[in-house]
C-alpha cells in the first residue's frame, strides 16, 4: 500500500506502461503538424522573408524557454530537497530532449536574422561593439552549448540508475540504448549514490548557469529587438517567465500522461496540488516582476524607455497585451486560489493551458513591435510556424517518454526484482 492509500507499482507494471507508448493518432498528428511547419516556414520565406523568419524567432524562443526550464525546474526542486518533485520529475526532464533540436534551429536563425534585428543593417553606435553580428553569433553558439550540455548532462545523470536498473529487462531499440547509457555500470547502490551526488554538484551549476547564460540569451534575442531600450531586471523576468512555463508544462503533462498510462496511484492528487501551488505562486512572481518593472519606467518617463512599453501596451497591440495580462495572471491567479482546482486534472490542465498561452503571445508581444510596430502581423505564416514548432517539440517528449519511465524509479528502495517499489509511492511528501 502506498502512503496515500493506494496500490503499489512495482517495476513490471512500469514497464507495461511505458510499452504502451504514446497514442499512436497523437504522434501522428505531432508528425503531420512539424511538416506542415517547415513547409509553411519555406513558403513564408519564399512569400515574406521578414514575417517567416520573426515567426521562427518567436516560437523558437517560447519553446527553447520551456526546454531548458525543465531541467532547471528539476535541480531547483532537487537543490532544495523538496521530495515533491519525485513523482513529476521525469516530465520536467522529458523537456531536454528538444535541445539538440533548439541548437539546430539557432544555427539555422543565424542565416536570416538580417531580416529581424535591425541594428545589424543600421548599427547603434553606442552599442555596436556589441551588438555586432559575428560577436553576437559566437557568444549565442558558446552560451547555449554550455548551457544545453549541462542540462543534457544533469538529465542523463538523473537517467543513468534507472536505465541501468532495467537494461535486462527491455528489448528491442531501447535494450541497445539502455546500454549506452549504461556503460561502465558499478552496480545499483554505488550508482544511484553517485547519481545522487553529481546531481548535488550538477543542479547548483546548472541554476547558476541558467541565471546567467539565459540572462544573456534574452539581452541578445529579445530585448536587443528594441536596440534603444533596456532594462536590468529584463533579464531576470525572462529567466523566470521561462521557469514559470516550464511549471505549467510539466503540470499539463503530468496530468495527460496521468490518465492515459493509468498513474493515479503514482502521480496523485497530492502531486498535482503541490505543482498547482508551483503554478500559482510563480504567476504571482511573475507579475511583480511585470510590475517591478512596469513602474520604474512609468516613473521615470525617459523617452527611450517609454518607446518600448508603448509599442507593446497601446496602439496597435494594445488587445495582444491585454490578453496576455489575462491569460498569464488574472485567469491563473483566480483560477487556482483554491485547493480543488489544483487537485483536478482537468482543472490544473485548463489553467495550465491558459497559462502557457498567455506566455507564448507574450514573446509575440516582445518581438513583433520590433519588427512591425504599426500592425499585428499575424497570418498563414505565423500560423503553420507556430503549429510546426509544437509538433516538433511534442515529438521530442514523446520520444523521450516512449524510451523511459515517466516515473522516475532511482530513489526507490529495492526489495527484490519482483516487487520492487517506488519510494516516491511509499514515503510521505514533505514540503
Amino acid at each position: 500500500m502506498t502512503a496515500h492509500g493506494g496500490r503499489g507499482l512495482n517495476l513490471q507494471d512500469l514497464l507495461d506502461r511505458m510499452d504502451e507508448g504514446s497514442p499512436r493518432g497523437f504522434r501522428i498528428l505531432a508528425v503531420l503538424l512539424t511538416l506542415a511547419g517547415v513547409a509553411g516556414f519555406v513558403a513564408g520565406v519564399g512569400a515574406d522573408p521578414v514575417r517567416a523568419w520573426t515567426a521562427l524567432v518567436w516560437n523558437w524562443a517560447f519553446f527553447s524557454g520551456i526546454a531548458i526550464g525543465g531541467p532547471v525546474l528539476a535541480a531547483a526542486a532537487a537543490t532544495a530537497n523538496g521530495k515533491w518533485i519525485r513523482p513529476l520529475r521525469r516530465f520536467s526532464e522529458s523537456f531536454a530532449a528538444f535541445l539538440p533540436l533548439s541548437y539546430a534551429l539557432m544555427v539555422l536563425l543565424f542565416f536570416g536574422i538580417d531580416h529581424v534585428y535591425s541594428w545589424i543593417a543600421d548599427p547603434i553606435p553606442a552599442k555596436e561593439a556589441y551588438l555586432d553580428k559575428p560577436f553576437f553569433v559566437v557568444r549565442q553558439a558558446a552560451a547555449l552549448a554550455i548551457l544545453y550540455g549541462f542540462a543534457l548532462a544533469y538529465v542523463l545523470v538523473s537517467l543513468r540508475p534507472d536505465v541501468g536498473r532495467l537494461r535486462e529487462r527491455v528489448d528491442g531499440w531501447r535494450r541497445g540504448l539502455y546500454g549506452r547509457l549504461s556503460s561502465g555500470w558499478r552496480g545499483l547502490e554505488e550508482e544511484e549514490a553517485r547519481s545522487h551526488r553529481i546531481r548535488a554538484r550538477l543542479g547548483p551549476a546548472l541554476i547558476a548557469l541558467y541565471a546567467v547564460l539565459w540572462t544573456l540569451w534574452a539581452w541578445d534575442w529579445l530585448m536587443s529587438i528594441d536596440p534603444h531600450w533596456f532594462s536590468t531586471l529584463f533579464g531576470a523576468w525572462i529567466f523566470m517567465t521561462h521557469f514559470l512555463a516550464a511549471i505549467g508544462a510539466t503540470a499539463v503533462l503530468a496530468c495527460a500522461v496521468r490518465g492515459y498510462r493509468s498513474l493515479a496511484d503514482a502521480i496523485d492528487r497530492r502531486a498535482l496540488h503541490d505543482i498547482g501551488k508551483m503554478l500559482f505562486a510563480f504567476t504571482v512572481f511573475w507579475t511583480y516582476l511585470f510590475f517591478a518593472q512596469y513602474l520604474v519606467i512609468w516613473y521615470g518617463r525617459l523617452p527611450e524607455e517609454t518607446h518600448f512599453v508603448r509599442l507593446r501596451l497601446w496602439e496597435a497591440y494594445q488587445p495582444v497585451a491585454t490578453v496576455v495580462l489575462a491569460a498569464v495572471f488574472l485567469v491563473p491567479f483566480l483560477g487556482l486560489l483554491g485547493v480543488r482546482p489544483k487537485r483536478t486534472p482537468s482543472l490544473l490542465t485548463a489553467f495550465a493551458v491558459v497559462s502557457l498561452i498567455g506566455i507564448w503571445l507574450f514573446h509575440f508581444l516582445l518581438i513583433g513591435p520590433g519588427v512591425f510596430p504599426d500592425f499585428i502581423a499575424f497570418g498563414w505564416i505565423e500560423a503553420l510556424v507556430a503549429v510546426g514548432m509544437f509538433g516538433a517539440f511534442s515529438l521530442c517528449v514523446l520520444t523521450f517518454l516512449s524510451a523511459f519511465p515517466a516515473v522516475a524509479i532511482s530513489a526507490g528502495r529495492p526489495i527484490d526484482p519482483d516487487t520492487e517499489t517506488l519510494a516516491e509511492l511509499t514515503e510521505p511528501h514533505h514540503h
